[in-house]
């Protein structure tokens, strides 16, 4: 994950830190009494008449709401209303290792509840955020605590959690219900077989408890996204899995299958984890026709739209965000660059997808 963390100099009177809005230039905010980052017509950022100088070339976008830690020299990006992305990295401790981790675990917490709160409370209407970690619930008291307070200060704002769902039990199941509406917990199963999915996240016992953990958000009347990340480990295993979801999971909205992100643990030993469905999309297919059989819906993530065969294209989603998408010179002249992913930013064409080409219309 890129660090979306600006280093700036400036209103070191402040030592707590403290929630802002960017708002435009107006000659009577500029003064001690203004709450907000004023940016003027150059560009400028002002916090109280004080001008803010930044030692990173990010700039700040007219109502994008911020954290800033004045002791630290440090302004965290909370909400850009011009991104397709918005997320709290909530902890970067996780109890599962997977192979592919895109976020390698870290002994490392980001838990400023207070400042999310009052942050919720200066995004735009009907805001998506997302919830990221690590694993946040290992702060499943707090992060509850979170989704409670937006439901009765901004019910209008939905939350995206990534999470494994291993830490949910039955006393949890009333609390899970009267925020049911606002949260789409994003949850990985990798494989229908306890072997395989347990050594994929790198966890004994790791399948059994996400089961128990999609029992209590079945009956809290949860809504769910499954998510597959593919890799060679368990491409071959796809055709099953589809099987089992379409068995066992008619009530998720959605199943994302996810191509691997060249970053974090999947960097390492690449060519035996990157599964090029630009080659081989046999399994992808048969997983697509099962789900579909079933009717479960189910979309691509991360699959550039020119590696997939053209009747399947249609279940591609634009899915990267926007800070670390790239496209490819070769897609200058595609015909659905507009609404393809492209490709991560970090993305080797040395090492990536053998069949590439433009389409055309």
């Amino acid at each position: 994950m890129i660090d979306l963390t600006i280093r700036f100099t400036g209103i070191e009177t402040i030592t707590e830190a403290f929630v802002s809005k960017v708002v435009k230039f107006e000659p009577m905010l500029v003064d001690s009494s203004c709450t907000n980052l004023v940016r003027d017509d150059d560009g400028k950022i002002f916090y109280q008449g004080q001008l803010i100088s930044f030692e990173s070339t990010n700039s700040l976008d007219e109502n994008e709401v911020v954290l800033i830690f004045p002791k630290e020299g440090l302004i965290q990006r909370f909400y850009r209303p011009q991104s397709n992305s918005n997320t709290i990295l909530i902890t970067e401790r996780c109890d599962q290792c997977c192979m592919m981790c895109s976020q390698p675990p870290k002994n490392k917490d980001y838990l400023y509840w207070n400042l999310y709160k009052q942050a919720l409370l200066l995004v735009e209407d009907s805001a998506v955020v997302g919830i990221s970690g690590g694993e946040p619930t290992l702060e499943k008291h707090d992060l509850l605590d979170l989704f409670e307070f937006a439901k009765t200060n901004r019910p209008d704002i939905t939350f995206h959690v990534l999470t494994n769902a291993q830490h949910f039990v039955e006393k949890d199941i009333l609390r899970l219900s009267e925020i049911a509406e606002n949260i789409l917990w994003g949850v990985p199963i990798y494989a229908d077989t306890p072997e395989l999915h347990d050594k994929i996240v790198g966890k004994p016992g790791a399948f059994e408890a996400l089961m128990s953990g999609f029992s209590i958000l079945l009956k809290s009347n949860s809504r769910v996204e499954l998510r597959t990340v593919l890799i060679q480990e368990n491409m071959g295993n796809l055709p099953s899995l589809a099987k089992f979801v379409g068995k066992y999971f008619q009530w998720p909205e959605v199943w994302s299958l996810m191509q691997l992100e060249p970053i974090g643990f999947a960097k390492i030993q690449w060519e035996s984890k990157f599964a090029d469905t630009s080659l081989f999309f046999d399994f992808v297919k048969e997983a697509i026709v099962v789900s579909q059989a079933c009717g479960i819906q189910i979309q691509l993530f991360n699959f550039p739209t020119c590696t997939v065969p053209e009747m399947f294209q249609k279940f591609c989603v634009d899915s990267i965000s926007d800070w670390k998408k790239k496209y490819l010179n070769s897609c200058d002249d595609c015909s659905v660059k507009e609404s393809c992913c492209g490709f991560f930013e970090w993305y080797d064409e040395s090492h990536g997808y053998t069949n590439l080409k433009a389409i055309s219309s």
